[in-house]
This record gives structure tokens, C-alpha cells and sequence, in this order.
């Protein structure tokens, strides 16, 4: 079964932000996830701090997203370089170590639910696994 379609409504180019809101800590390794992602622990950059409270965004610990493979389940799902995970099947997650183990959970008989931040605002992806 092909991964379940995804209630992401995409950002407009113009509230699409130019800055970075999340990078990878400095000093850690990436991950390569079994859904078709590579991962890092994310840290919130300055311009994240600046617009917080102006443009009503979230701070949330997580995994950034630095790539996404072509025709992936993650590429399918709707996920995007620059999203941040911060819960997979219910559960906040923290790091990409966390993230990681509860991504590789993902099976092909029912929908996981993946929340993420894309430019500061929260969205969510059902994923299973073809």
C-alpha cells in the first residue's frame, strides 16, 4: 500500500520565510531514515526568536529534515526539507535519535501520524510504509 495522502495546506510564497528557523546542532551527525529522510537535531536559529511572538510561530524541539529522497514515502507523504519533527505516532520526540526510533516503527498496516513544523507554523502527515 502506497503511504496515505497528507493534510499539509502549503504556505504561500509570500509567508514563506527567506531565513532559516531551525539548523542542525552544531557538532552532531545526520541520520538517514528508513522512510526516505535524513535527519539532525534541531536548533532554533535568531530568526526564530525574533519572530516567535510577532508572527505567532512555534518553538518545538525535534529533528530537522536536511533531504528528502525522490518518490520516498516521506517525499509521498508530503514531508520537505526544513521541517522540523517533533512527534511521531503521538509521541514527542526531542532529538533525531528519538525521532529516528519511532520513525523506523512505521509499518504498512496502519497510518502513523508525523507532526512537523514548516516555517514555524505546525502541520501534520499520515505515513504507512508501501
Amino acid at each position: 500500500m502506497a503511504a496515505c495522502g497528507l493534510a499539509v495546506v502549503a504556505a504561500s510564497p509570500s509567508t514563506q520565510t527567506q531565513e532559516a528557523l531551525y539548523v542542525c546542532v552544531d557538532g552532531t551527525s545526520t541520520l538517514t531514515i528508513n522512510i526516505g529522510i535524513t535527519i539532525c537535531d534541531a536548533a532554533p536559529t535568531g530568526a526564530l526568536q525574533r519572530r516567535l511572538d510577532e508572527d505567532y510561530l512555534h518553538l518545538r524541539p525535534g529533528a530537522l529534515v536536511m533531504e528528502v529522497t525522490d518518490g520516498s514515502v516521506a517525499r509521498v507523504a508530503g514531508l520537505q526539507s526544513g521541517d522540523v519533527i517533533y512527534r511521531v505516532g503521538g509521541i514527542n520526540v526531542g532529538n533525531q535519535d528519538e525521532t529516528s526510533a519511532h520513525l523506523e516503527r512505521i509499518q504498512d498496516t496502519a497510518d502513523t501520524v508525523v507532526n512537523f513544523l514548516r516555517d514555524g507554523r505546525p502541520y501534520l502527515v499520515r505515513v504507512r510504509k508501501p
